[in-house]
């Protein structure tokens, strides 16, 4: 979904994404379309978009490897700006960024793919740490059994360590 500049009215736009259309290939999996708002209001010679993302996912635990299911709330908002002509022409080029300019999109053409924010957002979402719980055992780093489900027959604090042999000597 593109909306371009023109088509933003000087009150705004406002409107609600509830389908899963949005939602980027096989890359996360969801386990429904999830709700999502966006306002756009036209700053003088900037968009400001701000939106709410809610959407729920599943996820691979870091530490058991299991499924688990995870909401994604999310509160965005970004500034949209036109590059000048002879900046767009140079937009191959360097260039310096100054602090004012960290927190602006610069388009090459003037609209903004919806979607794509969307998907963005979403992608910032979902935790770097993906625990299904805060008490979640992991794997056995002996045989791989998940510790969540049954205890593994290793023997505790073994470690096939070369060191191992150091802890046998004795210290006069």
């Amino acid at each position: 979904m593109r909306i371009k500049w023109d088509e933003i009215p000087a009150s705004g736009l406002l409107f609600s994404i509830d389908d899963g259309s949005w939602i980027p290939g096989k890359e996360v999996e969801c386990q429904g379309p999830g709700m999502c708002t966006v306002s756009l209001i036209k700053k003088g010679e900037r968009v400001f978009l701000t939106g709410s993302l809610r959407l729920p996912v599943v996820l691979e635990c870091d530490r058991c490897l299991d499924s688990f299911a995870y909401n994604l709330a999310e509160e965005f908002e970004v500034f949209f700006e036109l590059l000048a002509k002879e900046d767009a022409a140079a937009s191959g080029s360097d260039h310096f960024c100054k602090g004012s300019e960290l927190d602006v999109v610069y388009l090459a053409e003037p609209s903004i793919d919806i979607f794509s924010v969307l998907a963005q957002q979403m992608y910032l979402a979902v935790p770097e740490k993906r625990l299904c719980s805060d008490k979640c055992l992991g794997l056995c780093a002996e045989c791989g059994a998940n510790l969540n489900r049954r205890p593994c027959d290793c023997a505790v604090g073994v470690s096939t360590s070369p060191f191992n042999v150091l802890a046998k000597l004795k210290i006069q």
